[in-house]
């Protein structure tokens, strides 16, 4: 039934016009009922067939389907976008050649130094992946090239490099590598004098390692679920034959994800394990590999650790402090009741992150307020405390430190909307930051643009900070295009840094606006938790909201505004416009999660245990269960008008499968009552991350714009 009902639709898809030319109609999926019982209600999901039995080892990069009429249905919806948008070929290269002109194609990074050698990358005019460089104590000693990114990757449709780190005596690199887009990482390592790689390969990794010391290293092998599992060490002369387990995951543990991590001075090496709402953490002595559990927090308790002189330095949430306390303790005495407070929460001040160089505590802080990173440091002898200050309304800020934990001197990478990459040093005694090096941005004026940091007012009173740009002189007549983009979960907030694409369409006089809803953590932790679980509604509700706003304000108008999200946000992207498809003129959602119920319905998709603490249980709660098919997006598509949609996907995604986007749009296909545009693209070469190749991912942001161009009738 499948295969005849396919090939008619394959056969149909292709009709002449009078001029004789070749048009694709819409691939029409067919239909094939499938019952689910949950809950005593009973859906019918006529497009569960294309989940493919063989789904794993399409994920590995094997795309030898069971099913070839799935394959073929993919590749009917590829024919159907390549049709739809040849009309915008033309556009398409324009947007292309005006992304790549923002930027500098032979780039050379600033070094960082390691012990005595200067570490950096190049990017060379035409080559798509960055060569790995180092010199000996001076940048203007020989050039010694460690590895060409370019030279591994070639002759393969997609190679993802990384993690990469050195050991102390800089003689060795570890790094991890993946063909297929996947998560999984195989481990290698490369001799630093001779430029060859170890004879062995540790495959199935997480891509979590970590040196013990020059000989030594520390490797999180996977689980079926593709979790972090075990924890090696091997010797890298001997490889994994003789690898040692030094830790594994108990079982009650088991749907948490394991990686590795260190305090700043090396001292100590912890095990971390996280899942939604839990956190346990392990702590070793580096000198004697021997993990211990120094924290278990349940009902989103987390912690931070570092080491200084004698004690541990914890950062936690623990007691309700959702903007963070921080404590500390004896290394010989890791109970909580040994726990002595140093820093109490603040009202207004969420504390994220600490870092002790040489005898300086820095303190990585969000203000709630303002939404905004800030650094505070702290002289442990003097107990004196400074700001440091930036110079914008809206920026990104992140804290690269150094190599060496002695170090007076360490680097903060810093951008805002309007300026690009800068890489500045901040003087820990003096706590004054110098501009040491601005990446060059061609063709490009930030005197021609101007950045707001606003506020919406949600429905229930909240304050949703909107990071707005747009060029000078606007007049808020509600007459511009506006392509407004957000995330909201997981806790990962979205910052106010420098994109140079973007100015492709703020220079045909888009407003771009960053929406800073709930579900990230831009407002600190609570902000984080008041967007997960049964408060879930706040993210998608802060969006909407957020761009009623824009248009109450006269930045632009309803059905004028485009709006972008990717994974998470990309259910955001579904969710939004189920509940107000009138609003939103054009819609992209990248590696979409939108067939929530189902996924995390499955405990053996790799993701779904730990999701069950962001979102719900709906597989042992009627409750869960209820409230998040209030908002799936696959479960909400209704016979009504739908804005135009494009979903981009990878066929070896694992954290968003790629039956989700290709489902979500067999369904609207097959319910909405409009005539819009409705693209599916899906990359056959390519996972969660999309394209590995620069060039190729500059295609893929001119194909993004030109679709939403084409939305609005421009070009």
């Amino acid at each position: 039934m499948l295969k005849n009902s396919l090939l008619c639709l394959l056969t149909l898809a292709l009709t002449l016009s009078a001029s004789e030319e070749i048009r694709l109609k819409a691939p029409v999926a067919p239909k094939i009922p499938h019952s689910i019982i949950q809950h005593d209600q009973t859906r019918i999901d006529e497009y569960h067939w294309l989940r493919d039995e063989h789904w794993q080892n399409i994920v590995a990069g094997d795309l030898d389907f069971k099913n070839p009429e799935i394959l073929a249905y993919l590749n009917a919806e590829s024919d159907y976008k390549d049709a739809q948008m040849k009309d915008s070929k033309a556009v398409q290269e324009q947007l292309y050649q005006e992304i790549l002109s923002r930027i500098k194609e032979d780039y050379q990074s600033w070094p960082v130094k390691k012990g005595g050698f200067l570490y950096y990358y190049r990017e060379e005019k035409g080559k798509n992946y960055p060569i790995l460089c180092r010199r000996n104590a001076s940048m203007d000693l020989p050039e010694v090239v460690y590895m060409d990114v370019n030279k591994e990757a070639d002759g393969k449709d997609l190679y993802m490099f990384g993690p990469s780190i050195t050991n102390r005596a800089n003689t060795f690199l570890a790094y991890g590598y993946n063909l297929t887009g996947s998560m999984e990482r195989s481990i290698r390592v490369r001799n630093l004098e001779t430029r060859k790689d170890s004879e062995w390969t540790f495959h199935n990794s997480t891509g979590s390692i970590l040196w013990i010391d020059d000989e030594h290293l520390l490797v999180v092998e996977r689980d079926e679920q593709a979790r972090g599992k075990n924890v090696y060490k091997i010797n890298i002369h001997q490889g994994p034959e003789k690898k040692e387990l030094v830790f594994s995951k108990p079982d009650e543990f088991d749907g948490m994800f394991l990686s590795l991590s260190e305090t700043t001075d090396h001292e100590y090496v912890m095990v971390y394990l996280n899942s939604g709402s839990s956190q346990v953490v392990y702590v070793s002595p580096r000198a004697s590999i021997d993990f211990r559990l120094f924290a278990h927090g349940t009902d989103d308790v987390v912690f931070s650790l570092d080491h200084y002189s004698d004690d541990f330095y914890i950062l936690t949430n623990l007691n309700g402090a959702n903007n963070f306390q921080l404590f500390k303790t004896s290394v010989n005495q890791w109970g909580q009741k040994h726990w002595n407070l140093i820093q109490a929460e603040s009202d207004s001040i969420s504390l994220t992150d600490i870092h002790f160089y040489n005898h300086y505590l820095i303190i990585e802080q969000k203000n709630n307020e303002r939404a905004l990173d800030e650094l505070v440091v702290q002289d442990m002898v003097s107990g004196n405390r400074k700001s440091v200050s930036m110079p914008d309304e809206a920026y990104e800020l992140d804290f690269s430190g150094d190599w060496d934990h002695n170090a007076t001197t360490v680097r903060l990478d810093y951008s805002s909307p309007v300026m690009p990459s800068t890489v500045l040093e901040l003087d820990l005694k003096t706590v004054q930051t110098t501009a040491v090096y601005t990446r060059e941005t061609p063709n490009f004026d930030p005197g021609k643009y101007e950045v707001k940091r606003e506020y919406a007012t949600a429905r229930d009173g909240e304050r949703v900070p909107v990071t707005i740009i747009h060029k000078k002189g606007l007049v808020k007549d509600g007459s511009h295009r506006a392509l407004v983009y957000g995330y909201g979960s997981y806790g990962y907030g979205m910052t106010a840094g420098f994109s140079s694409k973007l100015f492709s369409l703020v220079d045909r006089g888009f407003i771009y606006a960053t929406a800073h809803i709930r579900g990230g953590d831009e407002k600190g932790y609570q902000w984080y938790l008041n967007g997960k679980m049964r408060h879930k509604m706040n993210t998608f509700n802060d969006f909407i909201d957020a761009t009623e706003y824009l248009v109450r304000q006269g930045y632009t108008g309803k059905s004028q505004i485009a709006i972008n999200g990717g994974s998470a946000g990309g259910l955001l992207m579904g969710a939004v416009t189920n509940l107000r498809p009138d609003l939103f003129g054009c819609v992209i959602a990248d590696v979409p999660f939108v067939d929530v119920i189902n996924t995390i319905s499955d405990a053996s998709l790799p993701l779904t245990p730990p999701e069950w603490e962001e979102w719900g249980n709906p597989v042992t709660s009627a409750d869960d269960f209820g409230y998040i098919m209030q908002y799936s997006p696959y479960d909400n598509v209704q016979a009504r008008d739908y804005p135009p949609m494009l979903f981009n996907s990878g066929i070896s995604d694992e954290q968003v499968t790629y039956w989700e986007p290709a489902k979500m749009v067999a369904r609207l296909r097959d319910l909405k009552t409009d005539e819009n545009l409705l693209l599916l693209n899906m990359n056959m070469h390519a996972g969660h991350a999309g394209a590995s190749k620069r060039y190729e991912w500059i295609d893929e942001e001119a194909f993004n714009y030109a679709f939403i161009l084409k939305c609005f009738g421009m070009k």
